[in-house]
């Protein structure tokens, strides 16, 4: 964590210089030889507490002269507006002020450091018995790589797919990391499961168990959408929505990691038995709750694995791909001997011997740490040895480890939101900066590769959409997140006062995640044992919250309330002058007398934040009365915007001119009103990289005209999103100038606008770096999409809801020469005519709630790139043109591919 502060202290110093133009170059360089010492991998011999302590005295320094460089560069930026002789020599005097702390905080950050530094090298972390207590948290497998429960397996397949007619509860039973995870996964996914049962959905409780989330869960997973269509809806409708989809049909229901019998009460009465032979699969800690919920049979005790099974999975892991010297294959088997059979401690020692290499010195290490740990008590033999591949992480991994900490139990973690956090706590070096999504996506890979961090789910185009972490990790994440003072949690069974707990090793700014499950706690009762120079984060996930009242801690640096409800733009953000990040949801009510709601109109000293580089502004979801945010034109005068979000919205007014701000940093600009598409407005975002433009039918009619790319050369993805809510408003031309908005009743959406024709530039005039495309809603004839096929750097195309208008797309003589991934989603597309020569490169087919098409082309089995197939919600006839476009790939090329039926 010191290599984290002092990178995030140099981002700081640069930004001060790009804002106020103070040259503070030689203090940068200091840090920067400074980083260079931290980056040395870190010997794993020597007394953690010592080390501890010295780290922290670094984190608290660098902290404090974050918070000293923000605050002065300020006042220089505030003396900068006003030119006269008194604020000019002002700006003189705080600069001085400024090189003068700077100085000195610098020297005593560089001596503490090398004192860490020597430290971490003299010391022997073999002899360090850190007592790390077992947890309580669900199972998430790091991968679905079973070995050995062969046997069980199939039985298993058996008792599932035969059996009584009446609906029966198959439960599974093990500790954390058994594999209890991995082999109802894998049952799940079997084919003659898939084939047996017409729904198959999944969920996970966990030990904090939520109704509500768990009602939710399934249903997403039976509908194969997102939560937000049941979010309006109460317990009970929840439920009677969920028997509803299960009546009649012969279902499989996984629940993963339940943990008492209540859970079980309150979930049983949701699944109906029609006498089709239905099943439920259990997976739980607790065998008492496996006996209660099982119909009369013994549930499944999972095994540890034997010796050979042992040696097998880690040899799968680390040998099977690499040739290794005989003496390293024997320090294998030690240490698959001394893993006591479990599953994810094997699997968390080949991803460190995975780092280590062909080290035969660390492989010795290894095999005498893993010895020296074992333990009677295979929980916390397990917990010894996980920290084993933590403290072995390098430096710039650590910090990123456990941000970890922050995200509730069972949370979906999507990797763009996590590398934005990352970005903005300042875990990159300045120059990676310029490619975060590329940097973070490395730091993420380096984690799965060690097995401390597992894939949940992948995009369409193959890229990692979001991730999580086994419960015995987390557990471990949590523990050195607690003792560094790096997050803390509120809402969890073991919240305690956060400066009553481990607080000896770092007193500097903790990053707060609010989890409150129960609507009586109060997120201010929580927040008071918090003193006001405490959180550099808070970040809230669950929980009631008034935010204007609660806006004291004036350094915190991420900010994220979009879960919670605010009713107007709080005021007391602005006073904020550190924020980085800043999520908010917005729900707007239509004030007596007012053609528009103030609750959506965001003020113009939001330019008063000025190292702002991630602001995100949601609406609630609603298919009713839908307001656009109100936005000044000064959003755009934020220097340091990397990230700007929005949801649908309207400026005020703007007009750029030469003088206006160039937004060299901005590289994702999504939810952008089509009104401004122009070059003069698009010329000051020279380093675009991802741009949705996104408004309601009037929008995109009146001003397709104006739409001009040419400025945006760095652009690699663009997406089209039509809306049509049924009540709104929306700017009418002539008011423009004034910013007025006009409430329209009856609906906005109507045929006229549906039906209206939607037209897109020349292709020329289109960037040509252009990667990713994307429309939803735009109402297209299919003829329209061969111009698309002339962008030489297509990759990846996506075509959402109503995205085209004709039931037939045959594709002449149109190529799309170097298109990869192709979605169809929501389309009411009846008959699809191509050849493999239209598309010669494809390798991922998805095609999702495409209920009326026959068929996809069967001469796609001569596009020998093809490598998946992904159907979800299609026809039978879609499903038997996947297979037998598989069978003749295999029968005429020898090429196996994926075919994926949800």
């Amino acid at each position: 964590m010191a290599y984290t502060a002092i990178t995030s202290l140099m981002s700081t110093i640069q930004q001060s210089m790009q804002v106020t133009g103070l040259n503070l170059q030689s203090f940068y360089e200091k840090l920067e030889s400074l980083i260079a010492i931290t980056e040395k991998p870190c010997n794993m011999i020597g007394n953690l507490g010592a080390l501890t302590r010295l780290e922290a005295e670094v984190i608290e320094l660098a902290c404090s002269t974050e918070d000293m460089v923000d605050s002065e560069s300020r006042n220089v930026m505030v003396d900068l507006k006003s030119r006269n002789v008194i604020n000019i020599i002002s700006r003189t005097v705080t600069f001085g002020k400024l090189r003068s702390l700077l100085n000195q905080a610098i020297r005593d950050i560089d001596s503490t450091t090398k004192k860490w530094i020597g430290t971490q090298t003299s010391l022997d972390l073999k002899a360090q018995n850190t007592i790390l207590a077992s947890t309580s948290e669900r199972a998430l497998e790091p991968e679905n790589m079973m070995v050995g429960h062969e046997n069980e397996f199939e039985m298993m397949q058996v008792q599932l797919a035969r059996g009584a007619s009446e609906l029966e509860v198959v439960s599974i039973v093990g500790m954390g990391g058994i594999g209890k995870t991995t082999l109802a996964n894998k049952i799940f996914s079997d084919p003659l499961i898939m084939y047996h049962f017409d729904i198959r959905a999944k969920v996970t409780i966990s030990q904090e168990y939520c109704a509500r989330n768990g009602l939710l869960g399934l249903l997403s997973s039976i509908t194969g959408k997102t939560d937000k269509p049941y979010e309006q809806q109460d317990d009970g409708q929840l439920k009677d929505r969920l028997q509803k989809l299960l009546k009649g049909r012969r279902y499989l229901i996984v629940i993963d990691d339940i943990w008492n019998e209540a859970a079980w009460d309150d979930i049983k009465l949701c699944f109906p038995d029609c006498n089709n032979r239905s099943r439920i699969l259990l997976t739980t800690r607790n065998v008492k709750v496996a006996e209660y919920a099982s119909s009369g049979k013994p549930p499944y005790q999972m095994r540890l694995l034997n010796c050979n099974e042992s040696w097998d999975l880690l040899h799968k892991r680390v040998f099977l791909n690499e040739c290794f010297p005989p003496e390293f294959e024997q320090l294998g088997k030690q240490i698959a001997l001394n893993c006591r059979g479990l599953p994810l401690l094997i699997i968390v020692i080949a991803g460190l011997l995975s780092k280590i290499g062909k080290a035969l010195d660390e492989w010795q290490m290894v095999v005498e740490n893993v010895s020296s740990l074992v333990s009677t008590d295979v929980d916390v033999q397990c917990m010894r040895v996980l920290a084993l591949s933590y403290h072995h992480l390098p430096h710039r991994l650590k910090s990123c480890f456990l941000y970890f900490a922050i995200f509730p139990e069972d949370e979906q973690i999507f990797v763009d939101k996590l590398v934005e956090l990352w970005a903005v706590e300042g875990f990159f070096k300045v120059e990676d900066m310029k490619n975060i999504e590329k940097v973070g996506g490395e730091f993420l890979k380096e984690l799965i590769d060690r097995s401390l961090i597992s894939i949940q789910n992948l995009s369409f185009d193959g890229k990692i959409e979001s991730c999580g972490m086994h419960d015995l990790i987390r557990e471990l994440c949590l523990r050195e997140a607690h003792n560094m003072n790096f997050v803390n949690v509120i809402g969890e069974e073991n919240d305690r006062n956060p400066c009553a707990q481990l607080m000896h090793f770092s007193r500097s700014r903790s990053r707060i995640s609010i989890q409150l499950n129960n609507p009586d706690d109060s997120i201010e009762a929580k927040l008071a044992i918090y003193p006001e120079k405490d959180a550099r984060s808070i970040i809230c996930f669950r929980g009631h919250w008034f935010v204007q009242k609660s806006l004291r801690f004036k350094l915190v640096r991420v900010l994220d309330l979009a879960l919670v409800r605010c009713s107007t733009f709080p005021s007391g953000i602005l006073d904020l002058i550190h924020l980085r990040y800043l999520a908010l949801t917005l729900y707007p009510h239509l004030e007596s007398g007012k053609e528009i709601p103030s609750t959506t109109v965001i003020p113009p000293l939001i330019s008063s934040l000025c190292y702002l580089q991630t602001f995100k502004l949601y609406l609630p979801f609603s298919k009713d009365l839908v307001f656009p945010f109100i936005l000044p034109s000064e959003i755009l005068a934020i220097p340091q915007l990397r990230h700007l979000f929005l949801d649908w919205n309207y400026l005020q007014s703007y007009k750029p001119t030469k003088k206006s701000l160039v937004l060299k940093n901005l590289q994702c600009l999504s939810g952008w009103n089509p009104w401004y598409c122009t070059g003069s407005v698009f010329r000051l975002f020279p380093n675009l990289k991802k741009l949705q433009i996104r408004g309601i039918p009037k929008d995109f009619i009146n001003h397709y005209a104006l739409f001009d790319f040419c400025n945006l050369d760095q652009l690699e993805e663009l997406e089209f999103c039509v809306t049509y809510p049924r009540f709104g408003c929306f700017l009418d031309r002539t008011t423009h100038q004034e910013g007025r908005l006009r409430l329209h009743t009856p609906p906005l959406f109507n045929t006229e606008d549906a039906f209206a024709p939607f037209r897109l530039p020349h292709p020329n005039d289109f960037p040509q770096n252009l990667k990713n495309l994307a429309f939803s809603g735009t109402f297209f004839r299919w003829k329209d999409l061969s111009i698309f096929g002339k962008l030489p750097k297509l990759e990846s195309l996506k075509l959402g809801y109503d995205a085209f208008l004709d039931k037939e797309w045959e594709v002449f003589d149109e190529v799309f020469p170097r298109l990869k991934f192709l979605l169809l989603e929501d389309l009411e597309i009846r008959h699809w005519r191509a050849s493999c020569d239209n598309f010669p490169f494809l390798e991922r087919l998805f095609l999702k709630g495409c209920w009326y098409l026959d068929s996809i082309p069967q001469n796609f089995a001569d596009i020998t790139t093809l490598a998946l197939i992904d159907i979800r919600r299609c026809a039978k006839s879609v499903e038997n043109s996947a297979k037998q476009i598989q069978q003749d790939m295999q029968d005429n090329y020898a090429i196996s591919i994926e075919v994926h039926i949800h």
